[in-house]
């Protein structure tokens, strides 16, 4: 790529920040009283309507959920101290109060754990300022969920984000590269689920090096992860299409009284490629994007999403898996580039 190319991909990623994961924000998590969740786009619609990315008969239906508000989601830090209390609070406390109150009001539940997360560590919620107000149980809730988001027990994620790592099938041995990695929610359930299989009171063998073009988020990152207090961390800040080849030291051997250092580059078991793009696929939580959106956003990153995909691939042992991912519906940033 030329150096034109490069600084136009680091300008559309600084412009797509708001539509990544952010900061956990608990507070403005349950609000779904926001304005303007009635925009809509007709660019948008005749563009996706000949991308076929639903079918005919559920477009209606489609429009309509990217109109409501996102549920919000949380997991439990797998690897802390309170986790097997804090989830049993979230089963045997809450979830059971508020069934107790939905059988007499006929409401639906408002906190429920993601079935497909394992050991019921990941959950959502669904409910509005305006009910937590109205509902001590929902209301007891949130301090709860604040508490021990602000101390680390718990941390604030999309449902949708936590999916890529559990692609990966990471394993305590493996070295794991996250390639556009803050602002650092999927590198922490990365960096868990490799201790987690650990033996207690060892550390594991894998290693988790997660990158990012910007130092300012790299920063970011290194706050969002230093609460595991773990040693299987590197940070990098690297251009992702341009990080470089790092050496691995194998073994050490005495000949000749000569010291010899065979280095092998160093290969990933695992890579996370979860590129810059449009976000379109945020506009439950990001209902900006209605207003602003136009088909040049997604499909004039394709290139940069290409380079970037390529050069996971490079770094990935033989026998090794990447996941690459983004936020878009977009086939020219999704299919498209897997497809190149």
């Amino acid at each position: 790529m030329g150096r034109g190319r490069q600084h136009r991909g680091r300008s559309k990623r600084n412009q797509l920040e708001d539509s990544k994961e952010n900061v956990p924000k608990p507070l403005k998590s349950f609000d779904s009283n926001i304005q303007n969740r009635n925009w809509s786009n007709l660019d948008f619609e005749e563009y996706y309507k000949e991308q076929r990315i639903v079918k005919a008969e559920e477009w209606d239906s489609f429009m309509e959920i990217l109109r409501k508000p996102l549920p919000a989601a949380f997991r439990v830090y797998s690897n802390g101290q309170f986790c097997d209390e804090i989830r049993s609070i979230l089963e045997n406390d809450f979830v059971k109060s508020l069934q107790a109150e939905a059988v007499e009001s006929g409401e639906l539940e408002a906190i429920k754990p993601l079935p497909w997360y394992p050991k019921n560590l990941a959950w959502h919620s669904n409910f509005s300022r305006k009910e937590i107000r109205k509902n001590q149980t929902l209301e007891r809730f949130h301090e709860f969920l604040k508490l021990e988001t602000e101390v680390g027990n718990m941390t604030r994620q999309e449902a949708v984000s936590m999916l890529p790592p559990l692609f990966l099938d990471v394993h305590p041995d493996h070295f794991v590269l996250d390639m556009c990695a803050a602002p650092g929610s999927k590198t922490f359930q990365l960096l868990e689920i490799i201790h987690e299989s650990a033996e207690p009171g060892s550390l594991p063998n894998g290693m988790v090096v997660a990158n990012d073009v910007d130092y300012k988020r790299s920063n970011l990152l290194i706050h969002q992860t230093k609460r595991t207090c773990t040693t299987n961390l590197i940070v990098t800040n690297n251009e992702g299409q341009h990080f470089p080849n790092c050496n691995s030291k194998r073994d050490l051997s005495t000949a000749s009284e000569m010291y010899h250092h065979p280095i092998d580059q160093l290969l990933f078991d695992r890579v996370l490629c979860d590129v810059p793009c449009s976000g379109d696929g945020t506009l439950r939580k990001a209902p900006g994007i209605w207003r602003r959106w136009n088909s040049g956003s997604g499909n004039g990153l394709h290139s940069l999403q290409v380079v970037l995909a390529m050069r996971g691939l490079s770094l990935l042992k033989v026998g090794g898996r990447m996941i690459y991912s983004t936020c878009s519906m977009n086939p020219i940033e999704d299919e498209a580039v897997v497809a190149e």
